[in-house]
């Protein structure tokens, strides 16, 4: 199965080499939970502010993923 991932701001880093635009496709076997995807691009959790599926807001990280979901995973932000 595959899923399109998406990570913002500083998490881009973590994408696969070759990926543009802060997003790759990427290949999962079937099963796959979001922390297990999280975990598979060395993001550590306190990195991670919100997790979004095909446009819904996902606190839930043991959520399984299936064939063509897109996640988009943001930092937490910082400002002033």
């Amino acid at each position: 199965m595959q899923v399109r991932v998406k990570l913002m701001a500083t998490l881009r880093s973590k994408l696969p080499q070759g990926s543009t635009g802060g997003m790759a496709i990427l290949p999962l076997q079937p099963g796959t939970s979001v922390a297990a995807l999280v975990d598979q691009l060395s993001i550590p959790a306190a990195h991670i502010h919100l997790v979004t599926i095909n446009g819904e807001m996902e606190p839930d990280r043991q959520r399984v993923l299936a064939d063509g979901d897109e996640l988009v995973i943001f930092p937490p932000v910082a400002g002033g």
